[in-house]
């Protein structure tokens, strides 16, 4: 199978099946990453984004499987089962696909944004060399969620764009946030989230991609990549045309998160 080609694929059970994309390296690898999307009206505005970013790595020599959560993207569900125990049973599901698809002995979760806070946890239960990356990650889950309750009122208030005769039907009663559904327990388990240090042994396990002059973190990271100036936010707000691209600064980037993965793989 030649560079870049990549092969969709069903994962799981047949009563909870996942869509998910396996993208292929050329020469076999004892390291493949899992990218975990982005929660919420962050997934569909960095699809495009995040299978870039797939098939570069796999150029690399990264074998690379990127997944929809139960509920989410293309794969079947309703939005309001989505809570932290499904996805961590998703991820789970994931994992060992890429592992039975490619035969890798290490994986490495590349979680972008809220997705952090379902990575770290993971790496408690991880095998040796596993590891996370961790892309402008969400480190307490409960301002995001005040800040996407405020930004959901904000578009409420101004999407659509008022039109004479045309009520506004956009109540916040409705169960959405961002335009998708966010059941209670949901929005309990991102109040309840954070991303913190749990042992010393986790540091030489966690990396992170950050913007230049970020917060900083709450863990120690063994690996910092700081995303150049003029790089895509994910903070758009529900507009879809603020679609992410993977632009050569950002491609120099994942190329050398690459080659540092290949290399601390050994």
């Amino acid at each position: 199978m030649s560079i870049g080609e990549w092969e969709p694929n069903w994962l799981g059970p047949p009563s909870r099946v996942l869509y998910s994309a396996m993208h292929h390296a050329t020469l076999p690898a004892s390291i493949g990453v899992v990218l975990v999307p982005p929660l919420l009206h962050e997934q569909p505005r960095s699809r495009r984004f995040v299978a870039e970013v797939a098939s570069q790595l796999a150029e690399s020599g990264l074998p690379c499987l990127r997944f929809d959560f139960h509920g989410t993207g293309d794969s079947p569900g309703r939005g309001d089962e989505v809570d932290f125990a499904s996805m961590a049973g998703d991820l789970e599901v994931a994992t060992a696909a890429l592992r039975s698809l490619t035969g890798v002995e290490q994986v490495v979760l590349l979680a972008w944004r809220g997705a952090a806070l379902l990575a770290q946890p993971w790496l408690q239960q991880g095998r040796q060399g596993d590891r996370v990356v961790l892309w402008e990650p969400i480190m307490d889950g409960g301002g995001w969620l005040r800040d996407l309750q405020r930004n959901d009122a904000h578009e409420r208030a101004s999407r659509p764009r008022p039109r004479p005769g045309v009520p506004r039907t956009n109540l916040q009663d409705d169960g959405q946030l961002m335009g998708f559904a966010a059941s209670p327990r949901l929005r309990q388990d991102l109040a309840e989230a954070r991303v913190v240090q749990a042992d010393a042994s986790q540091t030489a396990s966690t990396w992170a991609v950050v913007h230049a002059g970020s917060p900083p973190l709450s863990v120690e990271v063994a690996k910092l990549f700081e995303l150049p100036a003029g790089a895509p936010t994910f903070d758009g707000g529900v507009a879809m045309e603020a679609t992410m691209f993977l632009t050569p600064p950002l491609e120099r980037i994942v190329g050398q998160l690459g080659h540092a993965l290949r290399q601390q793989a050994g």
